[in-house]
């Protein structure tokens, strides 16, 4: 029997050992650990911990812990005592290592012993079947007998402890009860019910909580969540759970784990008890009640909709604003030289005057920019031409004196006349680029005495006597002196009232230096002719009923073409004028500013073609020319030119042809940029729009500063034919002659129309941003005018092209297509967007088209960034700290990143084939006129931002009416605050980076060039987020307005080429008087409305924040509407000590000037300055704490000012 029971030992160790072997491949149980408990056994462990043991590893401490079990087998038979001095069975040595206590020798340990105990063993009792009747105990119940031989006795090993009914397990024999022993009858052991580990009886000394019905709720979380902060709102500091904090309402299984309720009636007697619908008899609540279905929480929503396509247009419109700033721009020479001048047949800049706030000073002082402007030694024709829209017979009188000071200067001999000169002029200039436009404007009745001196050159004349010695030239001063006194009494004698001419002639003077070989420079005197026309017909560009023309004979020539129009005639309703010999041609085709710059063009061709004035060199005759366009209110400095005409060429000193013009910015002195309440200055398109553009060449022109260069033309016809805008009387379109157009005439942004067809020729640009040209700004709110007649012709514009019915003539129309390219491409970048966050997909455009198989497409995509992609969520999930429950599954993560990934790598794709195709153009340019660099393109986007920025205009509408909607409406949204928070810090630091960094970019390199800065501010990104809510109506006005004009154009033929100022002006301050005068009225209405409305917690927190993103857009707009309602007030303090108490209450003026001088002060308007720009930082953080600030706030991602 020992012999089968040690062989039965050996085999349960190697039993054992399989064990482990099984535990360490499927637990990954650490085998230290177990040699550790084993070695604990061997020092000691024994009986309770060992139990103890057993029921932490589920009885099976053996399986789980084989070693343990294996050391105390080993000490068991170690400590079962043998049989002292018996001698060994047959067969079996005598062991010699057998003492008193039993022990044996490690070395004798395989050697056959008599116990007096039994092993350890194991009983299992298996197919047990459980009677199904009640009165039966809860487990089966086994007896162990031994005995030392099969005859017995037999004693059992284990006794019960207790009655029959105990819970205890089976004690060995003679081993006494435990002291804890508890006697539990049948009934109790077969029952089950709750037995609370704690109990907390409440006894308040008054009612807990509110009388009536009351529920008591206890809910159950996790450690994790009762641990983590983001969880609990409201507390205080604290992390946990505090008394009378408010909770979300049922269900409440979306946040616990195990739930239950008791209710009851607090404080109410039985028989006035109010009804509790959700309580059971027995006092707890209907677990329906406590938790429900859990409907699945999406974004799916009609605002959420609006808000991400919104977002989507503005990214995509942002992108076109700034994606020219990937180039490099366009090199050219650094220094003016005067060889250049060489390769140009004239240099012309024309001043243009016309009615309303420019007069005789206005004209004086932007003649004398632009003749101060004469580049020195030049080799060319320097010419200064004043084309007089007014037709005011004063203004050429005023001209001819100032001619008379400019032919007066000192002229020793050589080339001192043009020293000279150019000195006087250069600190004539300095003398007036300050004036304003309220001290010499039209609407001045008599000039100041110093303004009419420094107007006039006669404090000019004193300081160069003064400090450049010119008091040594004595009596050769005497003609200048005289001179300037004629000019002085000019201005100074019935100073703005004018006579008009005779309309409908023509005026022209001409001046020529005394030496023609001193001086490059010549002026002319321009006024064409502006017949009185009847109000009851239409204004239009061709000859009808009503309009003035003359006669041109088919053999006419350049040389006719002055005297042709003087013999002029008005076309005259029933009396038909049957010539069919000589075209008829009309005076006056252009109403514009663009009619007047045609025809200085075409006069100064003319001039140019006079014998008198051919140069020796044959090539500089036909060589371009240059034309500088200067408003009446700007005034050119002196190195206005010296600072162009080298853009115009090559770094090696060639012409470069392919430049098609310059621009400089504006700059208004009077308004520094924190007073610039509208934007005068357009401050932000100047100092950083055009500074993008122009990395390819795209800056557009802006009128006034500009300089074009004009290709030589065959100047043996002055007179063009063009097909007329309408149908003669038996309905056929016939051609019409008219007078040569260089700008355009068809709309009222003749400038960007002219830049259109530069661009779609291939030619580029260049931006010079320096102050090479002071304005007098009419006053602040003119601009807004402005922007109402640049959005106007900006929708004629875009629908004369789409609708193939442009001006444009020669390779610029036949190119038109190229804008549909840009258009197209811009509709499918869109939808892509669309496509991308609206629709699932995780293969490419490619694959669906068949263009690519899936088997390729998922070698080449999906399986070589598998292991990128998870590792990135692993990342990710490891940051935030794990899963949470608005964490999203990783199949849902790798398809959204192959999403992403398959959108970048389509836009790359399409980029690349764009690139191929454009460079293979390139090499096949002498075939075809098709972009032949990537710069070409960028300047199509641009011309198409010009065309259609105003199709954005609702955009400001719909960002105001969207954070009224959360102001007023309780709304959801679900998404995760914390990467909501994330995106938006990481796109306000990335947008304020990218205009910092542009800004330096550019004001860096014109520092070194020109050692001058123009930076952009915070005012100028103040002023422009200012515009974007401000203009709005403006621009929404306009459509309406530029569609008329582009309907009347295209049926009647009418000519929208000009405009009144002053009535465009006035629609516009009273649209954006009331506009943001209702937006701060609304602002108010909100606050008051949110605490009227007596919201819910839940409510307020939801539409707070639409309350104050609503404030902060009417705080933008608080400076431009009180400075409209209050620039008109002539209310003094003068007037205010002459009233009383009750006369200023009273007094309209009395209010508008305190409010004026409450808000429009410096302190205010620092502090509101930098608040602006501030909350787009502190936004994203905002989100953090109430996540509708990140959808409320959405439009600081993508807003830009009018016309970007």
């Amino acid at each position: 029997r020992m012999a089968m029971q040690r062989g039965s030992a050996h085999g349960y160790r190697r039993t054992v050992q399989q064990e482990r072997s099984y535990r360490s491949e499927r637990v990954g149980q650490d085998p230290r650990h177990e040699a550790e408990i084993g070695e604990r056994y061997s020092e000691g462990l024994h009986g309770r911990e060992l139990h103890r043991l057993r029921d932490l590893y589920g009885g099976h401490v053996c399986m789980a812990l084989p070693q343990l079990c294996q050391a105390a087998q080993h000490t068991d038979d170690r400590r079962r005592l043998q049989v002292p001095m018996m001698p060994p069975s047959p067969g079996m040595e005598e062991d010699e290592d057998v003492d008193g206590d039993g022990d044996v020798d490690a070395a004798d340990e395989s050697a056959d012993h008599i116990y007096r105990s039994l092993p350890r063993f194991w009983v299992q009792y298996d197919h047990y079947t459980m009677a199904n009747y009640p009165d039966v105990v809860s487990r089966p119940r086994v007896q162990l007998l031994a005995a030392h031989s099969l005859a017995g006795p037999w004693d059992k090993l284990y006794d019960k402890v207790g009655d029959d009914e105990s819970f205890y397990p089976p004690q060995p024999v003679e081993m006494p009860a435990p002291k804890d022993f508890m006697d539990v009858d049948e009934e109790q052991k077969r029952s089950m019910e709750v037995v609370s580990a704690n109990k907390l009886t409440i006894s308040p000394t008054s009612c807990f909580g509110k009388r009536g019905p009351m529920y008591v709720v206890a809910c159950a979380v996790n450690q994790s969540s009762y641990d983590d902060g983001s969880q609990w709102k409201n507390t205080k500091g604290n992390n946990r759970f505090q008394p009378g904090q408010k909770v979300m309402p049922p269900p409440f299984n979306d946040r616990c784990i195990a739930v239950a309720g008791r209710c009851g009636h607090a404080c109410e007697p039985p028989g006035d008890r109010t009804p509790m619908p959700h309580c059971l008899p027995n006092g707890y609540i209907n677990i329906s009640s406590l938790v429900g279905d859990l409907p699945i929480k999406y974004n799916r929503v009609t605002p959420v909709f609006m808000f991400v396509y919104v977002l989507l247009f503005g990214f995509a419109v942002k992108i076109i604003m700034l994606c020219p700033g990937i180039f490099a721009p366009y090199r050219h020479c650094a220094y003016y030289d005067p060889e250049l001048t060489e390769s140009l047949k004239y240099i012309l800049v024309v001043g243009v005057t016309g009615g309303g706030d420019e007069g005789k000073g206005t004209m004086i002082r932007n003649t004398i920019g632009m003749v101060s402007g004469l580049p020195p030694a030049c080799r060319c024709r320097f010419i200064v031409c004043n084309n007089e829209e007014g037709h005011r017979l004063e203004m050429l009188t005023c001209w001819e004196k100032f001619c008379k000071v400019i032919g007066a200067m000192p002229n020793p001999g050589g080339t001192s006349y043009e020293d000279n000169l150019r000195e006087f002029m250069a600190m004539w200039c300095e003398e007036t680029k300050m004036m304003r436009l309220d001290s010499v404007g039209a609407k001045v009745k008599q000039l100041d005495a110093k303004i009419l001196d420094r107007l006039c050159g006669k404090t000019t004349l004193a300081k160069k006597k003064k400090e450049n010695g010119w008091a040594a030239m004595g009596q050769a001063l005497a003609p200048l002196e005289a001179a300037i006194g004629v000019l002085e009494q000019d201005l100074g004698t019935d100073y703005n009232k004018f006579q008009p001419m005779t309309p409908h002639r023509d005026y022209i003077r001409d001046w020529v230096p005394p030496d023609p070989k001193s001086t490059a420079l010549r002026m002319h005197f321009t006024s064409r002719a502006k017949p009185k026309e009847d109000p009851r017909n239409i204004m239009v560009q061709h000859v009808a009923v009503g309009t003035w023309y003359y006669k041109v004979p088919p053999n006419a020539t350049p040389k006719d073409w002055l005297r042709l129009r003087q013999d002029c005639h008005e076309m005259v309703y029933a009396q038909n004028d049957d010539d069919d010999i000589n075209a008829k041609v009309p005076l006056r085709s252009s109403h514009g500013k663009a009619g007047g710059l045609n025809f200085v063009d075409n006069y100064i061709t003319i001039v140019n073609d006079r014998p008198e004035n051919s140069y020796p060199n044959n090539d500089q005759n036909e060589a371009p020319s240059l034309y500088a366009i200067a408003d009446a209110r700007h005034q050119f400095q002196p190195d206005f030119f010296i600072s162009c005409i080298p853009c115009f060429f090559q770094e090696n000193g060639d012409l470069n042809r392919r430049v098609g013009f310059t621009q400089a910015p504006q700059h208004y002195p009077e308004y520094q940029d924190k007073f610039d309440y509208l934007d005068n200055n357009n401050a932000q398109f100047f100092r950083l729009n055009a500074m993008i553009r122009n990395c390819c060449g795209g800056v557009s022109s802006c009128g006034t500063n500009g300089m074009w260069q004009l290709a030589n033309r065959d100047n043996t016809t002055i007179w063009q034919r063009r097909l007329k805008r309408v149908r003669d009387r038996d309905s056929r379109l016939r051609t019409e002659q008219i007078e040569r157009e260089q700008f355009h005439t068809s709309c009222k942004i003749e400038d960007t129309a002219s830049s259109l067809d530069r661009v779609l020729v291939g030619e580029y640009s260049h931006f010079v941003n320096r102050k090479l040209s002071y304005g007098m700004s009419k006053s602040p709110e003119g601009f807004l005018g402005a922007q109402q007649r640049w959005v106007e012709g900006a929708i004629t514009l875009c629908l004369q092209w789409v609708t193939q019915n442009a001006d444009a003539h020669g390779q610029a129309k036949k190119n038109g297509p190229l804008l549909w390219c840009v258009i197209f491409a811009f509709i499918g970048f869109v939808y892509a967007l669309i496509r991308l966050v609206t629709m699932e997909y995780t293969s490419s455009v490619l694959v669906s088209a068949g263009a690519i198989k899936e088997t390729t497409y998922n070698d080449w995509v999906r399986k070589p960034l598998a292991p990128v992609i998870e590792w990135i969520f692993d990342t990710l999930m490891t940051i935030r700290g794990g899963h949470s429950p608005n964490s999203y599954t990783y199949e849902v993560y790798e398809d959204m990143t192959l999403q992403f990934v398959v959108w970048m790598g389509t836009c790359s794709l399409c980029f690349l084939l764009l690139w191929i195709f454009t460079n293979m153009c390139k090499a096949c340019q002498r075939f075809i006129v098709f972009p032949n660099e990537m710069k070409w393109w960028g300047r199509l986007v641009i011309s198409f931002d010009n065309l259609t920025y105003w199709v954005w205009f609702w955009t400001s509408f719909f960002w105001i009416g969207f954070n009224v909607y959360l102001a007023t409406t309780p709304s959801t949204f679900h998404f995760n605050n914390i990467g909501m928070m994330s995106f938006m810090l990481a796109a306000t630091i990335l947008n304020y980076a990218l205009i910092i960094a542009n800004s330096m970019r550019f004001s860096i390199m014109e520092s070194v060039d020109a050692n001058e800065i123009a930076f952009l501010s915070m005012d100028n990104i103040w002023r422009a987020n200012q515009l974007f809510f401000m203009v709005g109506p403006i621009q929404g006005f306009s459509v309406f307005t530029g569609t008329k004009n582009f309907l009347s154009y295209l049926l009647y033929g009418q000519d929208i080429g000009g405009w009144a100022g002053g009535d465009l002006t006035q629609v516009s301050i009273a649209i954006v008087k009331y506009w943001t005068t209702t937006l701060i009225i609304s602002a108010i209405g909100c606050w008051v409305y949110l605490f009227a409305s007596n919201p819910t917690p839940t409510e307020y927190q939801s539409r707070r924040p639409g309350c104050i993103i609503f404030t902060f857009i009417a705080m933008d707009v608080l400076h431009p509407c009180v400075y409209l309602w209050t620039v008109s007030n002539k209310f003094s303090a003068e007037d205010a000590k002459k009233m009383t108490c009750v006369q200023k209450l009273t007094s309209v003026g009395w209010w508008k000037s305190c409010l004026a001088t409450a808000i429009l002060n410096e302190t205010l308007t620092n502090i509101f300055r930098y608040v602006a720009p501030a909350y787009n930082f502190m936004l994203p953080i905002l989100v953090f704490y109430n996540a509708t600030f990140g959808v409320s706030g959405g439009f600081t991602l993508v807003a830009v000012g009018a016309g970007h």
